[in-house]
C-alpha cells in the first residue's frame, strides 16, 4: 500500500507516525514538501517516507490520499489537481463537503472525510469518518479505534465533540490554580489532577458497557464529596454552558459547509 499526503502538518504527522509504528502494510509515504518542518523530520525518521514537491504526482503515485491541506486555502489547491476514479480520498479537511472536493479535483473517486485528533499518534484516540469505507476504517483502527459516523450531521457533531479539548485543560488549569491559592505546588497540583484524570480515562475505556450516567454514580456516594461538586456544576448551570458551546460551535461548522 502506497499512501499519500498533501498538506504536512501536525495532523498528517501524527497519523504517519502513528501508522508507521503499528503493523498496518505500507510500503511507501509519499508527502508533500509543504509543512517543510514536519515534512523533513519525517523523511528522516522514516525509510519509507519520501517528500514529493508536486502535488498531482503524489496523486498519481497513492493507492491511498489524503488530503490535509487548510480550509480557506483548499479549493486553490485541489482546483489544480485531478484524481482519478480509481484512486481512494480521505479528506482530513475541516467543514469541506464531499461533494465539493470532487467537483474541484474533477473526479468521481470513493471519498471518505476523517476527523484524527493528535492521539493517533501513540494509538491513542478513536477517529470518527464519514461515510466510513472498510479501508479507512481498517486503517484508523489501527491509530486506536474509529467510528463511523451515519449522516453528516452525526460526523459533524463528532467534530463539535472534539472542540471540547480546550475546555478539559481550562477546567484542570483552574483547578491547579485554586489548589495553588490554597498552598499547593504548582507542579505537585498538576501531576496529581493528571493522574487523577488519567485514571479516570482508564476506568471509562475499560467500561465501554457503563454509560457516562452510570460512571457518575460509580464514582459519588450520596451525600458525599463527589456528588456535592457534581450538583454545584449542574446548579451553576454547567450542562447548560457545555450545550450552549457545542451548539454554537454545530452551527458554525454548518454554515462554514455552505458557504
Amino acid at each position: 500500500m502506497k499512501l499519500g499526503f498533501i498538506g504536512t502538518g501536525a495532523i498528517s504527522d501524527a497519523v504517519i507516525r502513528g501508522l508507521l509504528t503499528t503493523d498496518y502494510p505500507i510500503d511507501q509515504v509519499i508527502i508533500s514538501r509543504r509543512g517543510d518542518r514536519f515534512s523533513t523530520k519525517l523523511a528522516a525518521d522514516f525509510d519509507q517516507v519520501r517528500i514529493e514537491d508536486d502535488n498531482q504526482a503524489i496523486i498519481d503515485q497513492a493507492d491511498m490520499i489524503f488530503l490535509a491541506v487548510l480550509p480557506q486555502i483548499a479549493k486553490d489547491v485541489l482546483s489544480s489537481l485531478t484524481a482519478p476514479n480509481d484512486k481512494k480520498l480521505v479528506s482530513l479537511i475541516a467543514t469541506i463537503p464531499i461533494d465539493d472536493m470532487k467537483a474541484w479535483l474533477k473526479t468521481d473517486a470513493r471519498f471518505d472525510r476523517a476527523i484524527p485528533l493528535p492521539a493517533v499518534e501513540h494509538h491513542a484516540c478513536v477517529t470518527a469518518v464519514y461515510p466510513g469505507s472498510d479501508d479507512v476504517m481498517a486503517l484508523f483502527e489501527k491509530l486506536g479505534g474509529a467510528v463511523a459516523a451515519k449522516t453528516i450531521d452525526a460526523f459533524d457533531g463528532y467534530a463539535t465533540g472534539s472542540a471540547l479539548m480546550a475546555t478539559y485543560f481550562t477546567m484542570l488549569e483552574s483547578s491547579a490554580q485554586w489548589m495553588v491559592a490554597h498552598g499547593s505546588d504548582y507542579t505537585d497540583a498538576r501531576r496529581y489532577l493528571a493522574a487523577l484524570f488519567g485514571g479516570l480515562s482508564e476506568n471509562t475505556l475499560k467500561s465501554p458497557d457503563q454509560s457516562f450516567a452510570a460512571l457518575v454514580d460509580g464514582h459519588s456516594t450520596p451525600g458525599g464529596l463527589n456528588e456535592q461538586v457534581a450538583k454545584t456544576f449542574e446548579r451553576e448551570q454547567g450542562c447548560t454552558a457545555i450545550h450552549t458551546a457545542l451548539d454554537e460551535v454545530f452551527a458554525r461548522i454548518k454554515r462554514a459547509a455552505s458557504a
